[in-house]
């Protein structure tokens, strides 16, 4: 069967779909369930972090000094775009007591559960925003004689606190990110900064910068080179990522020979023996239900009979067929349609034929295919972090910068 020939069948099959018994639906169903678990439980969900910068107190007196603040988090990610953690600091904020001859110490203890959005956990760079609960506990003492200060009999004070926080994570590898951003916190009262006589409560506010380590989960890409383990010829040699051969995760010396016998001898002698080389740079990701370019270099020291793309959901046995056309000069294109492009993931070979039938051009071979990871729609996740941003740091800019009257 022809590549076209080929191509419509499986078109046909896609829109008019196949009667199917109730035994294979189940079988499938189990598949098409069992499967997407069992690959994000390769992703590390759960993770530790840690955060140093400054914080100052916002209170009735206001004071621009910034003093040290550290805090350490816990997390747990169900999803890339989404987490749950929960996170304490501490910090020795400096406060301006109303006594003009004396500096006070707010020790500053917050703890709270977070919950965090990320716009866009796949790239490098990910603007998240986070929103929070939970409580707060801090002491004040003098900075010169540590004696303590407190308003009325308490000497510890504890109150609730509301959350909002933002910045951007910084993928510096599979398991370390690296974190920048803010956070403004407030409490419900007036004497974080000892001095009761505002008419609004107080609250903190922290810039950081910090580290996460993601934990657990397996790893399926030791030499972390792009191509997944199941698919790599050797796993503790990188692929060299040239776009020749790049799909079996080994590097490739042949590429500079290849194309020399392919413009050297043979070509002028008219005997066509050598297959078209194929230079292509794998898709590595993918979203569900959308479409996927795929891109190639042919070179051909004759005529190019065809160049195809076969490919398949990750579930499904049988290989489907995309012409790629020609676009300029040795560049060819094929779209992989988005109904085919499903949450399983996908696998897709780029092969090439000449005239002469002298042999297969290919990146990726049906018992190697290159692998696409296909992730879940980002739009209500990335539209969910916009909102929670939007929301917690509009009302944190209303809460710092109101007027308070002073009794």
């Amino acid at each position: 069967m022809t590549f076209d020939a080929d191509f419509l069948t499986f078109r046909q099959h896609f829109k008019e779909g196949e009667t199917v018994n109730r035994k294979n639906f189940f079988r499938g169903l189990f598949v098409w369930v069992a499967l997407p678990l069992a690959l994000q439980a390769q992703e590390s969900k759960f993770g530790l972090g840690l955060r140093g910068g400054a914080g100052k107190i916002e209170g009735d007196i206001k004071n621009k000094l910034l003093q040290p603040f550290v805090s350490g988090l816990i997390y747990y990610s169900p999803d890339p775009h989404f987490s749950l953690g929960l996170e304490a600091g501490i910090g020795d904020l400096l406060l301006d007591n109303d006594k003009a001859s004396k500096d006070s110490i707010a020790r500053v203890v917050p703890i709270e559960f977070d919950v965090t959005f990320r716009f866009s956990p796949y790239h490098t760079f990910s603007p998240f925003a986070s929103l929070g609960a939970g409580g707060v506990v801090w002491h004040d003492f003098d900075k010169k004689s540590d004696q303590t200060l407190h308003y009325g009999t308490n000497r510890d004070y504890t109150n609730y606190i509301l959350k909002t926080a933002g910045g951007l994570d910084i993928a510096v590898s599979r398991r370390f990110n690296f974190s920048v951003g803010a956070a403004f916190r407030y409490s419900f009262s007036d004497l974080l900064d000892l001095n009761p006589k505002g008419d609004e409560n107080d609250g903190m506010i922290t810039v950081f910068g910090g580290v996460t380590l993601k934990l657990g989960g397996s790893v399926p890409d030791h030499d972390r080179d792009g191509v997944w383990d199941r698919y790599d010829l050797d796993s503790r040699a990188k692929e060299d990522r040239d776009g020749y051969m790049d799909h079996d995760g080994v590097p490739d010396t042949q590429i500079g020979s290849n194309l020399l016998a392919l413009t050297g001898g043979n070509a002028a002698s008219g005997v066509d023996d050598i297959p078209p080389i194929v230079i292509h740079a794998p898709v590595r990701r993918a979203t569900s239900g959308h479409e996927v370019k795929i891109r190639a270099e042919i070179f051909e020291n004759r005529r190019l009979l065809k160049a195809a793309v076969l490919y398949r959901p990750y579930t499904v046995r049988r290989w489907l067929v995309e012409p790629m056309a020609s676009m300029d000069n040795e560049v060819f294109e094929a779209r992989i349609p988005g109904v085919g492009v499903q949450q399983v993931g996908l696998e897709y070979c780029v092969v090439a034929v000449d005239e002469a039938i002298s042999g297969l051009g290919y990146s990726g071979l049906p018992k190697r295919p290159n692998y696409v990871r296909v992730t879940g729609k980002e739009g209500w996740w990335r539209a969910a972090t916009i909102l929670a941003a939007a929301g917690g740091w509009s009302t944190a800019a209303y809460l710092v910068n109101r007027s308070q009257k002073i009794d």
